[in-house]
């Protein structure tokens, strides 16, 4: 987005109306900032009221330069609106409640706003959208699965729908046991539509490629899994052959693995790693991505090693999953006592940071790959990247 999005002219009129704040919200110096305005999602989006320090308007995820326009001028429409119609009140109030992270309450908001303001409501895209989101967060993968389907038909630009698709597909992955199926298969149809449409940002795109090709592995459909992964791959290729630079292009090295991954040939993005590592040797993420291929290619010794890099150039939370992938070079190795030593080095220094700070996720990997290794001698897998 800061390379694609960021410089349209269309942002640049509001200049004067808006003070933009670009935040890296792992930086130490920045936590003040991320325990007030605590983030669920990369990138998210916020409008803040500057006098009140209040959350006007959040958007999780990516957005058009269209998108972003419409994202500050709601905000700026809340801010200074006295006579709001009931529908763009029900709205402001579900875009507080995201602020607040009350993600159930502002579902029900946002529901609100969409009944009030009707078919023809102008903010209805966003606030259908929003609401997936929310049930999304809110951990209700059941109820964002059928939002997503209600919503796609309120959705008309490309970009909007594919977040749909994508969004509703990822939670009716997470519906456990055979009830997800129905969701799966009344969302993938959608997801295959906006996959190929004019107007989808890289980022999304590459999203809806990899629930797709989750959603054809769940389905037991090996061959098509792969196919999708084999798209993937090759989209991620030319997008980052299209990179101005060394860091624009290292922003698809995540995704390019794990589409490798998934195609069954992680060994095909050992050149694009190797290249990012050397040409960004201050950034700790090249490094990283590097360490989990190498564990994938059985090459413990070199994942420890650019673990170690990476280590050294990690920073607040991001530490974490750094020390994970540390263990587990260490417990390929066979060195199970330093691996135990890294993962309990790893919830210590998760524990110390606030609560709005902590890598819950990698908290989690960590504790099972502990229980692991008290019950099995079996190498613990690669830690993976995963999109959004």
């Amino acid at each position: 987005m800061r390379a694609y999005v960021l410089p349209d002219g269309r942002l640049a009129k509001l200049a004067g109306r808006f003070v933009w704040l670009d935040v890296d919200t792992e930086k130490p110096r920045n936590a003040a900032f991320v325990e007030r305005f605590p983030i669920d999602a990369w990138p998210t989006i916020l409008v803040l009221d500057p006098e009140r320090e209040q959350i006007l308007v959040r958007w999780a995820g990516t957005a058009t330069a269209e998108q972003i326009e419409r994202l500050a001028l709601d905000g700026e429409r809340a801010l200074t609106s006295r006579r709001a119609t009931r529908a763009d009140a029900a709205l402001a109030r579900a875009d507080r409640l995201l602020g607040e992270r009350k993600h159930a309450e502002a579902a029900a908001a946002y529901r609100e706003a969409l009944a009030a303001g009707g078919p023809s409501w102008p903010r209805g895209e966003r606030a259908a959208e929003a609401l997936v989101q929310s049930l999304g967060f809110a951990g209700d993968p059941a109820a964002c699965a059928e939002a997503a389907r209600a919503s796609l038909p309120l959705v008309t630009s490309p970009a909007s729908r594919a977040r749909v698709a994508a969004q509703g597909l990822s939670c009716a992955l997470e519906i456990e046991g055979d009830a997800g199926r129905p969701a799966v298969a009344g969302l993938e149809p959608a997801a295959r539509r906006a996959l190929d449409a004019k107007g989808v940002l890289a980022d999304d795109r590459s999203w809806l490629f990899d629930v797709l090709s989750s959603a054809r592995a769940e389905a037991g459909d090996d061959a098509g899994a792969k196919a999708l992964a084999a798209r993937w791959l090759a989209f991620l290729e030319g997008e980052a052959r299209r990179a101005k630079g060394p860091l624009a292009r290292s922003a698809f090295d995540g995704q390019r693995l794990e589409a490798a991954r998934r195609l069954g040939h992680p060994e095909r993005v050992l050149a694009a790693l190797t290249a990012s590592a050397r040409d960004l040797p201050g950034e700790y993420v090249p490094p990283t991505n590097l360490g989990v291929l190498y564990l994938e290619l059985g090459r413990p010794k070199d994942a420890l090693a650019q673990a170690e890099r990476a280590l050294a150039l990690a920073e607040g939370p991001r530490r974490v999953r750094v020390l994970v992938l540390k263990a587990q070079a260490e417990a390929a190795l066979g060195e199970r006592g330093a691996a135990r030593a890294t993962l309990e080095r790893a919830l210590q220094e998760s524990d110390a940071f606030p609560e709005a700070r902590r890598p819950r996720g990698y908290e989690r990997r960590a504790r099972k790959l502990l229980e692991q290794m008290g019950e099995s001698s079996s190498v613990p897998r690669a830690a993976g990247q995963s999109h959004g």
